[in-house]
């Protein structure tokens, strides 16, 4: 047996790195776009903001009663590859009774743009976000957090780690109050070492420089991580390893694993009002 990736071969690490984690993966897909349809039927928003001249550079809004309160940048995942931000429109049903003004965003994907590219793009929506703030964006511009899942955990976290001045001379040293990754890849590298990397394209300096993992900062935003319980050993390790690197630069990183969700299904209960993920959520944003 050749080892690809500590103690994995190459079958052992794809496995751990699958795309389709249960059979009911693809009825939850169309559960989350069921339900974000509604969402956006059913509550005022404001869709396809542009935040910047690409065509996948669109964001929605979705105004809570409070435009005084907090805002929730939401990041879909989809390893790079998939999805887009109208099947993730339900996590208002989680947040904006709360009085949580909610931005869901897209960005390029793989093949199309690099991950450079893409960290580049979800970093310019969170700086519009907070340029924004309090005009066509109702919320408090010194209340932003950042929320995602999967790609969208790892997205949260890069973007956490940004010196927004060295992005944009404009902006303050910090614009993100925290955030909530949930499933998250902080570590790039075993991504570059499975079939994923097909499509997603890293090299080893890539997968470096666009790893959380190395770049924590002293100042670092306050950052709640999450997984399901039925979550892969290399996802479960993913999330103790970037919690111990937060701690280490002087943060208190909150852990939850819950129960048996597997990967789809954890992120699923993000709307749901009373949930653990919820419950988290709303308290990182002090609602």
């Amino acid at each position: 047996m050749t080892l690809v990736y500590r103690d994995y071969d190459q079958d052992g690490l794809d496995q751990q790195y699958e795309r389709l984690v249960a059979p009911d993966s693809y009825a939850i897909f169309d559960r989350w776009r069921a339900r974000s349809d509604a969402s956006a039927a059913n509550r005022p928003c404001i869709l396809d903001i542009a935040y910047g001249p690409l065509e996948t550079e669109k964001l929605d809004v979705f105004p809570s009663a409070d435009p005084n309160g907090p805002i929730l940048i939401y990041i879909h995942g989809g390893y790079w590859i998939w999805k887009d931000k109208v099947d993730f429109r339900f996590v208002a049903e989680g947040v904006v009774d709360a009085g949580v003004n909610l931005v869901v965003i897209n960005y390029a994907l793989t093949p199309h743009a690099t991950m450079d590219e893409i960290v580049r793009q979800v970093r310019a929506a969170v700086a519009f976000t907070y340029k924004n703030a309090g005009s066509f964006i109702p919320g408090n511009r010194d209340r932003i957090f950042l929320c995602g899942h999967s790609a969208g955990g790892h997205l949260t976290a890069i973007a956490a780690s940004t010196h927004w001045q060295s992005f944009d001379a404009a902006l303050p040293p910090e614009i993100v109050a925290g955030g909530v990754a949930i499933s998250g890849l902080y570590d790039l590298e075993p991504i570059r070492l499975t079939y994923l990397n097909e499509t997603v394209g890293l090299d080893e300096p890539m997968a470096w420089r666009n790893s959380p993992l190395h770049h924590a900062k002293l100042d670092m935003p306050p950052l709640t991580l999450v997984c399901g319980g039925g979550e892969s050993d290399e996802f479960k390790r993913q999330q103790r390893d970037y919690a111990a690197i937060l701690e280490q630069a002087g943060g208190y990183v909150p852990l939850h694993e819950i129960g048996d969700l597997h990967h789809f299904a954890v992120i699923e209960t993000i709307a749901d009002k009373g949930s653990e993920l919820n419950a988290a959520l709303l308290k990182r944003m002090g609602v």
